[in-house]
């Protein structure tokens, strides 16, 4: 078992082909983690719905090539306790 990994992009497709196992989908190629066109605040928003995506990710254990979009609800799961 290695360190997971997980990639930003916009050319998801591309990247899922590729052999990436955890892929984010990024919001365009210039601007990955962003869109200015939204202005400040909605674009700080969104990138911050990205990398949230993104650390999802890091913890989701998955077998093959697997995208996440950020705006969609994670897989439920369920709550550990330390005793």
């Amino acid at each position: 078992m290695g360190i997971p990994v997980a990639m930003i992009s916009a050319l998801y497709a591309l990247a899922l082909t590729t052999g990436a196992n955890r892929v984010i989908r990024g919001a365009r190629i210039e601007h990955v983690c962003g869109d200015p066109d939204l202005g400040p605040e909605k674009d700080f928003a969104y990138g911050l719905q990205i990398v949230r995506t993104a650390l999802t990710a890091l913890e989701s254990p998955v077998t093959g090539p697997t995208l996440f979009v950020p705006g969609e609800a994670a897989p439920a799961r369920e709550a550990v306790h330390a005793s």
